[in-house]
């Protein structure tokens, strides 16, 4: 089931009531249904509306409840395609990995809105990828960003990255930064869903095996966070590094080297 899919159906809760005693119209065990419906994200990316094929010139509409506007950037030669993802879903491919300067480098921008600084409000964010076996190694490329907001110089940042086929999380604010590593090495050609939840001073990443059997991998971390303002022009950037400039780098572009669908924030 994509990640569209699990937010969009209601969960419905069966409580089984067992009645003790001899009053009157005791009807022994009553079962009562509740329906629960989950939080829409202010932020949804699942790509399903779109066709196969270069990602170049198309028009990309967020589905999460609240308006976005998202650019798609290219250095160099544009690679970016629309390819069938996860159990027939649609994920974005971002370029191959080339270690040049002259090779493709591609990222979505989505403009910053107030709702996209959370402050020290308790927040999700995540999304689901497919790593290249080959994915970095030059200086220009040498990571895997998933999702970042904010860069290093930057007063606040959160980002989901991929280091050397292991998934971190980083939430940094006013009074600390605070990062949670995944041990479980993404396997090339293997889809993989990552969320990152910052609650007060924990940060917790969970890297889910899509299709897989096996139980989920938790990896949580305690420290300093502090509120994170984000309230300039940084922009979400997504499947590389944006400059402030609001441009792809020239250099250490972190490029995510694969495909990225079902990208999700929601602030509590």
């Amino acid at each position: 089931m994509t990640r569209s899919a699990i937010i969009g159906t209601a969960v419905v809760v069966l409580a089984c009531l067992t009645a003790c005693g001899s009053d009157a119209g005791d009807q022994g065990t009553n079962s009562v249904a509740a329906t629960t419906t989950p939080p829409q994200p202010q932020l949804l990316l699942t790509f399903d509306d779109q066709e196969p094929g270069p990602a170049e010139g198309r028009q990309i509409q967020g589905q999460g409840s609240a308006a976005i506007t998202v650019t798609l950037l290219n250095r160099n030669k544009p690679r970016m395609v629309f390819e069938e993802g996860h159990e027939g879903s649609m994920g974005l491919r971002f370029p191959p990995y080339t270690g040049q300067t002259t090779g493709s480098f591609g990222a979505l921008r989505i403009e910053p809105e107030e709702w996209l600084s959370p402050g020290s409000s308790e927040f999700t964010f995540g999304a689901d990828v497919r790593l290249d076996g080959v994915s970095n190694g030059s200086e220009i490329d040498n990571g895997d960003n998933v999702i970042q907001r904010g860069l290093f110089s930057d007063p606040a940042q959160y980002k989901i990255q991929v280091d050397k086929h292991h998934a971190s999380c980083v939430v940094r604010g006013t009074e600390g930064s605070v990062s949670a590593k995944s041990k479980v090495a993404l396997s090339p050609a293997k889809w993989y869903r990552l969320d990152c939840r910052r609650l007060d001073q924990t940060v917790t990443l969970t890297v889910t095996e899509l299709g897989s059997t096996e139980p989920p991998s938790v990896a949580e971390k305690t420290g300093p966070i502090g509120p994170l303002d984000l309230t300039g022009a940084e922009p979400v950037a997504i499947g590389a590094k944006i400059g402030s400039d609001g441009q792809i780098p020239e250099s250490s572009t972190d490029q995510f080297n694969g495909a990225i669908d079902n990208i999700t924030y929601l602030r509590s």
